[in-house]
């Protein structure tokens, strides 16, 4: 994708081959508007600008800028002119620029823009509370009912976020303390994958009542992002994710959880919290006081 924009540099113009970029959510995101294709343009264009001048390579930084038509004096020049340009601030000669180093620049910004798509996903909100000073007690109105049927909604959905966040929290803290093969690192990550099954099962339930988008977030922002929101975990295979799901509706304790697991389900699960141990862990750093 970034070859299409490198061969008409910035600012980028309208092509089909673009649109992978503009589906970014961090082009969604600051899009004036979303559903305008120009304006995701326009939007595009300002997160490519933005993200080249915080590039960070000591000698590559510039040189990426003349390359894709970022720096002073680069816009609207053809690739070659651009490509040459480059090459120059890079100190190498135009083929060893294109043959080597252009590719680089190219998977640095890459990974810059799946950086922020990434951090883009987790741009949704809890619901806002405050210090009651009556009852809550809704209006003889439909559209008050399914405003609160869907607060409930989201609130049960948040509510699932924070458990495993704070499942996660704990695998952390004893792993840190403990190390990954310590039984009180074996109990806390039973109880962080019960949550995650939990929360899936929430957003199952959520996609099933209001479809695949979280309403009243960014664009493009699924129930199902929210659980990157409550910190890393290892991925499931996405069916083995749907049977925990449905084995967490009906156990409300992890220990009924993990005990009825089938062996497919509990072999993925051994591995699933084996990698959240390791992963967790952290080495003890002796003090030389102590």
């Amino acid at each position: 994708m970034l070859r299409a924009l490198l061969r008409a540099g910035l600012p980028p113009a309208d092509n089909h081959a673009l649109d992978g970029l503009l589906a970014l959510r961090g082009v969604t995101a600051r899009a004036v508007s979303p559903s305008d294709r120009f304006s995701r343009l326009r939007a595009l264009d300002g997160l490519l600008r933005w993200q080249l001048a915080r590039f960070e390579h000591p000698r590559l930084a510039e040189p990426a800028r003349l390359l894709f038509g970022a720096a002073p004096g680069a816009s609207g020049l053809k690739l070659t002119e651009r490509r040459a340009r480059a090459a120059v601030a890079a100190g190498y000669d135009a083929h060893h620029f294109r043959k080597w180093i252009e590719p680089q620049i190219c998977r640095r910004l890459a990974a810059m823009l799946a950086a922020d798509d990434a951090e883009a996903v987790v741009r949704a909100v809890p619901p806002h509370l405050s210090r009651p000073h009556h009852p809550l007690r809704l209006p003889a109105d439909v559209f008050a009912w399914e405003a609160a049927e869907h607060e409930q909604a989201i609130t049960a959905l948040w509510a699932e976020v924070y458990a495993l966040r704070a499942a996660l929290l704990a695998v952390a803290r004893v792993a840190c303390m403990h190390g990954a093969m310590h039984p009180e690192t074996g109990a806390a990550t039973e109880t962080a994958l019960w949550r995650a099954a939990q929360l899936h099962h929430a957003v199952l339930e959520y996609q099933d009542a209001y479809g695949p988008q979280l309403l009243g977030a960014d664009p493009g922002v699924g129930p199902e992002d929210l659980a990157a929101v409550a910190g890393w975990h290892p991925a499931l295979d996405p069916l083995i994710q749907r049977e925990l799901a449905a084995m967490a509706a009906v156990h409300p304790t992890s220990g009924d959880f993990h005990r009825a697991l089938p062996v497919p389900a509990a072999e993925a699960a051994q591995r699933w919290r084996q990698e959240l141990a390791e992963q967790s862990t952290t080495e003890l750093r002796q003090e030389p006081w102590t």
